[in-house]
């Protein structure tokens, strides 16, 4: 399989703690080849504020050459890493599937780890990525309940290895960041860039209590579990116009592909019959989403 020349960058690295290894052995349903699955919780001290990382892992026993993979001999062994630092790098995964109870596509972006490794104690906590692509919608304002902008959000595809599908992100812009507002703000939809940052997760506990409205004694207590995940912008490029730029044409062929794969999806979800999949639209100037 040949590598696309198109831009496809899609990197992370997490400096930290490995406080929890979740792995499992199984055995796969499709061609009874043993596997390893695991997900592993990273803590990092960044600008002293502690962050929280889970990333996945997944590998099969035996190599396409019938050797056994390293990838899963390391996976297999990750809990003895836990309480230890860990380096870990990967690719930021798009997780797109239907859900029943919304009725609708869902996308959700995920941390898909490749390798992992101890580091020395004074090694200090990181978290950053890199990714390249081509623009699908220009910078959108978030806002709570109290019309006030929380964040920008910025939404980027990128092909596969071999060009013949994509993958989108929403990558996003801290409002207190005006420089990289400007930045981010001079790309227009169609353009090829390459963008960095860092990884800001969080977990918050919260506990909230009702009151008894015209009753009496003590409301009821509830604790939930709040997690955050921002992946900051924190530099990019000038549209990229060398021979790794997406065209056009490319571009309008992918969105179309990614169109019909969402039909795909929703049908199955729904177990019904297939709603006809829009063409994409020429790109324009103007235009501020392709989707």
């Amino acid at each position: 399989m040949e590598e696309t020349k198109l831009q496809h960058v899609n990197t992370f690295k997490v400096v930290g703690r490995l406080v929890k290894a979740d792995v499992k052995l199984g055995t796969s349903t499709k061609n009874g080849q043993p596997y390893v699955s695991a997900t592993a919780t990273v803590q990092s001290v960044i600008n002293g504020e502690t962050k929280e990382f889970e990333i996945d892992f997944y590998s099969s026993q035996m190599t396409g050459a019938g050797k056994v993979s390293a990838l899963y001999t390391s996976y297999s062994k990750m809990a003895e890493l836990e309480g230890k630092k860990v380096e870990i790098t990967g690719s930021i995964r798009e997780n797109r599937y239907f859900s029943s109870n919304l009725n609708q596509i869902v996308s959700a972006q995920e941390l898909a780890g490749r390798f992992i490794k101890g580091v020395a104690e004074s090694a200090v906590d990181d978290a950053k990525w890199e990714m390249s692509g081509f623009i699908v919608k220009t910078l959108q304002e978030k806002v709570n309940k109290k019309e006030e902008v929380y964040r920008y959000d910025l939404t980027i595809a990128q092909a596969n290895y071999n060009g013949s599908a994509i993958s989108m992100f929403v990558l996003h812009v801290d409002p207190s960041r005006r420089d990289i507002i400007t930045g981010v703000e001079g790309y227009e939809v169609g353009q090829t860039v390459r963008l960095n940052g860092s990884l800001n997760f969080k977990v918050e506990t919260v506990t909230s209590e009702t009151k008894n409205e015209g009753g009496f004694g003590q409301g009821v207590v509830r604790t939930y579990t709040n997690r955050t995940k921002n992946f900051f912008i924190e530099g990019g490029s000038a549209p990229i116009k060398d021979e790794t730029k997406y065209d056009g044409a490319t571009i309008s062929d992918l969105i179309s592909a990614y169109k019909a794969r969402d039909v795909e999806l929703a049908d199955k979800g729904r177990s019904s019959n297939s709603t006809p999949v829009e063409s994409t639209p020429t790109i324009t100037k103007k235009q501020t989403s392709l989707i």
